[in-house]
């Protein structure tokens, strides 16, 4: 346009008079407008044909939107008239000169109503102040006219604009109103349910107090109904008897009489078939002694049945060459089943005689010291249809292994755990034997000699491996189960505890092989959720699953795996970011009713509410909540009492008191297994009722509590008779008193920790041996009032006995 005023710049008045005249101006100006509002295609063309039509209608009827359609014509002009005035230079003075004077004009007059002066011959006309002023006035009130209109506009637009502003902030308070009122409606609504779960428990308890209190009244009055006509019919049968036999029913028999003849009752009533099952149960030392009772019970001791299976572990200090050799040179032909783990004392001689059992399939060499790569050569080669062998902890090298590929080509289970003198090369023999292809089971725990070359040598050969443990393997990583996982795809049984160094791409790779059901992790930083989202949506058929230690992960896991329907074992122990939300999510999956244990150790943030949802677990066996600070005794602990599944329960240092132990078990009286360890509250009325309602307690933990003195002990040994094994460490006010009760009526304790109990003396140990036969585990740490002499004698007694007389450590806490 300034290219265009520029050449319009030097024209003459005649050709800017003639532009006027013809309207090119609006002709133009009617263009521009067309083609800045309706955008043709082509351009050039639109042009021509809008000439063609002005050509055609003429000029007369011109308009600047006459070449807009009708449903497109803007409210406004687009191209103001000065700005066309501009381009045609139409506002330059030599147009005024050329201006025609109208017919109206008379006398002077001027054209907008003031006087002209210096009319020209040629007719030339300037302009007088009042046409400038008249000008100037008009030109104003357009410029103002345009700023009102473009003020308005402006003022209109905030206007809208803050109105839908006020309209966006009337519906995000309103949103946000309500989702106030929703998250108040979620926790009134748990409260409400919460509230409602515990009306529902007292009505069920009241109603089954009533109903136990009537059926004792019943029974009872049955009971004795029944004696009194027992009796009544015993003593008239025994009275009528003696009557036909003409006796004087006065007269008293005498126990004991016979006549004189010795019988063998075990073999003569109950006959061989159940007098050898009697036998089972003996171990070595016991079958020897029988034998030397009597012909008969020689004769079951040395049945063929219970020879086929040896354990000499039982009596590895005694052991020697001479009695394994004799015999096993008399129940080798049925011997099956041969254990001599720890036997250190045994040489070549014994392994010579264990190659000549020809039908052995079992065979554990662990921690025998003497067992070398000869010794074991010789045995496989005579043992050539071992199924199970165990060389852990000893110190067999490659040619072992050789050994083993090259003779044992059934073998299934092989444990190599802790054995550090094999190497890589080994596992490449054990991986190219004719054994690989049947190698089920394979233990390298602590071998931590074996390098990722190692594994993936192993993992070419044994594709049929189902289970691997890796214990205590610090230098495993991700290369090395790797490997595995990509060739060993049957593997559903995998133990890794100590491995630090995994990371979620191994989980994952082992998830996507889906037959893992039985998986133990323990210590492992770099694991997180992502691994057990693989390990959830994958392993549908997982049942065991083990995390201790694990600090990454979060609820998220435990929603991952909440959908495995066969889990029965749950452990997340030391999982500290587990709350109250991880335990609802596996409470409302589908391994609800599958899962039978669940550790919970030291999950501090899991309180009530998740002890609520536990109850959803109607087939759970063992809960373990060991120091969850949270749980509170009325809303924690006695909602416990619910799973009448629960047999083994540890609450250690949990808030529980006499009430709490009270309630729970006076709703679960099935409970086997109590650990109430540092449960500090307790006292001797808690531990009473809780024992005469819970008579089945085998093994009981009160360690620590230091409220408990004999009247609890005293209770405790008299209600539940069959106690196997009691922990009293750190009850300091426990006397001697207490280790006669249990030593006159526990007979089947064969385990008791009383360490720390310092007013505990000599005069204990009598009782224990003199009551308690069966004992084999005694632990005596920390007891100043024992003797060391009192101690070494009891040892001939009890085969395993920890003594020391220093002194209380710290943490005992004692003042």
């Amino acid at each position: 346009m300034a290219t265009m005023a520029a050449s319009m710049k030097g024209q003459t008045p005649e050709l800017k008079r003639y532009l006027r005249s013809n309207k090119l101006p609006d002709i133009y100006e009617a263009l521009l407008t067309g083609l800045a509002v309706m955008c043709p295609g082509d351009p050039l063309q639109f042009i021509l044909d809008k000439l063609r039509c002005l050509k055609e209608n003429g000029i007369d009827e011109l308009n600047w939107d006459m070449f807009v359609e009708e449903h497109m014509r803007p409210p406004n002009k687009i191209i103001t008239e000065s700005n066309l005035d501009f381009i045609f230079n139409l506002d330059d003075e030599s147009m005024i000169d050329y201006i025609d004077i109208p017919v109206n004009i008379q006398r002077g007059q001027g054209y907008f109503g003031g006087r002209f002066e210096g009319i020209t011959k040629n007719r030339t006309i300037w302009p007088t102040p009042e046409m400038y002023a008249t000008a100037y006035g008009h030109y104003n009130m357009s410029l103002k006219n345009m700023c009102f209109s473009a003020w308005m506009q402006y003022y209109l637009h905030k206007k809208k604009k803050k109105q839908a502003m006020e309209k966006k902030m009337n519906r995000a308070a309103l949103h946000h109103a309500h989702r106030i009122l929703r998250v108040h409606l979620n926790v009134w609504r748990d409260w409400l349910r919460y509230r409602k779960g515990c009306q529902a428990m007292a009505y069920h308890k009241l109603k089954r107090i009533y109903f136990v209190s009537v059926g004792i009244v019943l029974f009872r009055e049955w009971r004795a109904v029944a004696k009194r006509n027992k009796d009544q019919r015993e003593y008239f049968e025994i009275s009528l008897r003696r009557l036909e036999r003409g006796e004087n029913v006065d007269d008293e028999e005498t126990f004991g009489q016979g006549d004189g003849d010795a019988q063998d009752k075990l073999s003569g009533q109950l006959g061989i078939e159940l007098a050898v099952k009697v036998f089972s149960f003996l171990d070595i030392a016991d079958l020897a002694r029988c034998a030397c009772v009597c012909r008969s019970w020689k004769v079951i001791a040395y049945h063929s049945s219970l020879w086929n299976r040896l354990d000499f572990s039982k009596v590895r200090n005694r052991v020697t060459d001479t009695v394994t050799t004799k015999l096993l040179s008399k129940c080798r032909p049925y011997l099956i089943h041969l254990s001599m783990r720890g036997c250190s004392q045994l040489h070549s001689s014994t392994f010579m005689a264990v190659s000549e059992c020809r039908n052995l399939q079992d065979l554990n060499l662990s921690e025998c010291k003497g067992l070398d790569d000869e010794s074991l050569k010789l045995v496989v080669k005579g043992c050539k249809i071992i199924l199970y062998l165990n060389l852990s902890h000893t110190h067999i090298t490659d040619a072992s292994l050789r050994t083993i590929s090259k003779y044992c080509h059934n073998v299934q289970f092989l444990s190599l755990g802790y054995c550090k003198k094999f190497s890589d090369r080994g596992l490449q023999y054990l991986s190219a034997g004719k054994c690989s292809k049947k190698l089920e089971y394979l233990d390298l725990s602590g071998c931590l000699q074996i390098t990722p070359d190692g594994f993936k040598s192993l993992s070419h050969g044994c594709t049929m491996l189902q289970t691997l443990i890796l214990n205590e393997f610090p230098t495993l990583n991700d290369d090395c189960m790797i490997a595995i996982a990509a060739k060993c795809t049957k593997i559903h049984t995998l133990s890794i505890l100590g491995s630090p160094l995994l990371t979620d791409e191994t989980f994952k790779r082992l998830a996507n092989n889906r037959h893992l059901r039985k998986l133990r992790v323990e210590g492992n930083q770099r694991m997180s959720d992502l691994s057990l989202k693989a390990i959830g949506k994958n392993c549908t058929d997982l049942e065991h699953l083990y995390l201790a230690d694990c600090q990454r992960l979060t609820d998220v896991s435990l929603k991952a795996i909440a959908n495995c329907t066969k889990l029965v074992v749950c452990n997340i122990a030391d999982v500290v970011q587990i709350t109250n939300t991880g335990v609802q999510n596996l409470a409302e999956g589908s391994c609800a009713g599958s899962l039978r244990e669940l550790n919970l150790t030291n999950c501090i943030r899991v309180g009530d509410m998740a002890m609520f949802n536990i109850r959803k677990f109607k087939n759970m066996v063992y809960l373990s909540v060991c120091f969850c600070e949270h749980i509170s005794e009325k809303s924690g602990i006695e909602l416990l009492g619910q799973l009448h599944a629960l047999v083994s329960l540890d609450i250690s240092g949990c808030n529980c008191s006499d009430e709490g132990l009270s309630s729970l078990g006076k709703y679960n009286n099935h409970l086997r297994d109590v650990t109430l360890s540092e449960c500090a509250d307790i006292t001797d009325l808690g531990l009473q009722k809780f024992t005469q309602q819970c008579k089945d307690i085998e093994r009981l933990d009160l360690s620590h509590c230091k409220l408990l003195t004999d009247g609890a002990i005293k209770n405790l040994a008299f209600c539940c008779r069959y106690l196997t094994s009691l922990n009293l460490a750190g009850c300091k006010l426990i006397t001697n008193l207490s280790i006669q009760y249990l030593s006159g009526v526990c007979h089947h304790l064969h385990t008791l920790d009383i360490s720390g109990c310092i007013i505990i003396t000599d005069k204990a140990l009598k009782y224990l041996r003199k009551g308690c036969k069966k004992l084999k585990y005694l632990t005596m740490l920390y007891c100043k009032g024992i003797t060391k002499h009192a101690a070494m004698k009891m040892m001939r007694h009890v085969p395993a006995l920890k003594y020391s007389d220093d002194e209380i450590p710290i943490y005992y806490g004692y003042k």
